[in-house]
């Protein structure tokens, strides 16, 4: 910021009118001041809102400070004629206050010269004025914008001066010299990194500060181009702000603790005195809002935990642990994305001659159903119907069919996602259950059934026991390599003749680990499975059928 400077030119005619000549000839105590010009020095104005035009007033004060004589504008001010003495002439802006701070106040000239009056002398003195405030601005890195999002940063001075800089104010603030100015940064969640700029701002001095990033312990450098009066200020904010008594968990990689649509926060309080709740706040990364969650304590530890939902899937979160004023570091973790299970409302099927498929492909390409290895002796048993909760639903049914001309083989209605290839002599092998999958875990399975057990049941060894009715199936499974994670089933032998919501929580036995694979199945006799050879061992009854429709995955 270079300086404007207003010359102003004050001196004694030399040649005056002869009215006023005469005057000051028969006081011989008196002099003449008369203001002749204002003059700016255009060459080093930085500023457009800095002109020429810039209405100065003036003020000519007499030893004991008081006013002689003012004009608003020098331009206004006659010929004066002043006993002779030694006076202050004073320049100014006229139409500004030098109380206001911030980006509403507007710069601030002032310049002041002595001038001794003399008997029957002319007398010149030139006045420099100059800005009489400290300029500050504020600018970040793209490192720090990228680090720290769209936090606030403040200038802070005395007597409470705080001028917000936003993350895209480019604006210059005028402030009062004379005082220590501190930038502060706000980060938004409690915790907040101040640097102090100067010990004393120098009027005529514009402070631009430049705020960057560091691993380390804050930074900060200075450089001053001494011939505009600017100073260089750059602040290295810490990427991290830790404490000692409030320690926030880090459950970036923790995926017993992260899910789709809620995650467990986690931390520890060391207060010695813990006088208020202890809490945590988390938002999105890309937000603003911050949301205050209360803690619960783990008995007889310091540690304290919430569940936080719902959040929206595969979104990076912040968060942190608090205690009045205490803060804990800022962590943050990303949900798990979503994937979509193709076709859960079994609206779409489509038919190969004999055989159809709860797929718009006529294949088992994602559902799959034993319709395949059944009409090699009968019909499709598991069938898109129009009686249904909504659109179409999948009617599977228990059927005896007769394979190779004499052999009666049972065959329980089914669909699931996986795949079916029809191996007649070894049934069991024909199916495989799952498809890759690697979207958020599901925590609940629901939807709409009916079902109507058969007359007469079989006289299967499976289960040991003897059935009094068929038992229908519904489940979801869940793998981690070989290993089940997450199972859950609805199983019922009740007669339901209207369409009834179910709703099946998933369990998971290993939540440390996230899925890569996932089966959703549907059976019209729960143990149509069981085979020995090509023989059906499992007990069911012919006729039993399962209606089920509008499946649904809930994440929280």
């Amino acid at each position: 910021m270079k300086l404007t400077n207003i010359m102003i030119g004050l001196f004694l005619g030399a040649g005056l009118v002869s009215s006023c000549q005469s005057e000051i000839d028969e006081a011989k105590g008196y002099g003449y001041l008369q203001l002749s010009s204002v003059d700016v020095n255009k060459s080093v104005i930085t500023r457009a809102d800095i002109t020429a035009s810039e209405t100065i007033a003036v003020d000519i004060l007499n030893a004991s400070n008081a006013v002689v004589q003012h004009a608003d504008d020098w331009k206004n001010l006659d010929d004066v004629i002043l006993p002779v003495a030694t006076y202050t002439v004073k320049a100014y802006s006229a139409d500004k206050t030098i109380e206001t701070q911030g980006f509403d106040a507007q710069p601030y000239y002032e310049g002041q010269s002595s001038v001794a009056i003399e008997a029957n002398k002319a007398k010149t003195v030139n006045i420099t004025c100059k800005l009489v405030q400290t300029m500050v601005s504020v600018n970040r890195s793209e490192s720090f914008k990228s680090t720290f999002g769209g936090c606030t940063c403040y200038v802070e001075g005395a007597d409470a001066l705080s001028i917000p800089f936003g993350e895209n104010e480019t604006r210059a603030a005028y402030v009062k010299a004379g005082q220590a100015l501190t930038v502060k940064v706000d980060f938004g969640n409690g915790k907040s990194f101040s640097q102090e700029i100067t010990t004393k701002a120098e009027a005529a001095y514009h402070y631009k500060v430049n705020l960057d990033i560091t691993e380390g312990n804050a930074g900060f450098d200075i450089s001053v181009d001494q011939t505009i009066h600017q100073y260089d200020v750059t602040v290295m904010v810490p990427t991290k702000q830790e404490s000692a008594d409030m320690v926030t968990s880090d459950i970036k990689n923790d995926a017993s603790k992260v899910w789709g649509q809620f995650a467990y926060l986690s931390g520890t309080c060391n207060l010695a005195e813990i006088t208020s709740p202890v809490q945590f706040r988390y938002k999105k990364k890309s937000g603003t809002e911050w949301i205050t969650v209360e803690a619960v304590q783990e008995e007889g530890t310091k540690n304290y935990s919430t569940k936080v939902a719902p959040l929206d899937f595969g979104t990076e979160y912040e968060y942190y642990i608090l205690c009045g004023d205490k803060t804990g570091e800022t962590c943050t973790f990303t949900t798990e994305s979503y994937v979509g299970i193709p076709n859960l409302n079994f609206d779409t099927w489509s038919q190969n001659d004999n055989n159809w498929y709860p797929n718009a492909d006529a294949k088992n390409s994602y559902w799959a159903t034993g319709n395949e290895g059944v009409t090699l002796g009968g019909s499709s048993n598991s069938i898109g119907v129009s009686d249904s909760h909504s659109g179409l639903a999948a009617q599977l049914q228990t059927v005896e069919v007769t394979m190779f001309i004499f052999v009666k083989v049972k065959a329980a209605g089914n669909i699931f996602i996986g795949s079916y290839e029809t191996d007649a002599s070894n049934p069991a092998s024909s199916v495989t259950f799952g498809r890759e999958y690697t979207g958020a875990r599901p925590t609940k399975l629901s939807g709409y059934f009916k079902y109507q057990p058969g007359a007469t049941m079989s006289d299967g060894s499976v289960p040991s026991e003897k059935l009094e009715k068929d038992e229908c199936d519904i489940y979801i499974q869940l793998w981690s390599g070989s290993e089940t994670i997450g199972e859950g089933h609805f199983i019922t032998n009740e007669t339901v003749s209207e369409y009834t919501r179910f709703e099946i929580p998933v369990e998971y036995t290993v939540t440390n680990r996230r899925p890569d694979k996932i089966t959703i199945v549907a059976t019209s006799s729960r143990y149509g499975g069981y085979f020995d050879g090509i023989n059906v061992i499992g007990q069911l009854a012919i006729g039993s059928t399962l209606w089920v429709d509008d499946f649904e995955l809930s994440y929280y």
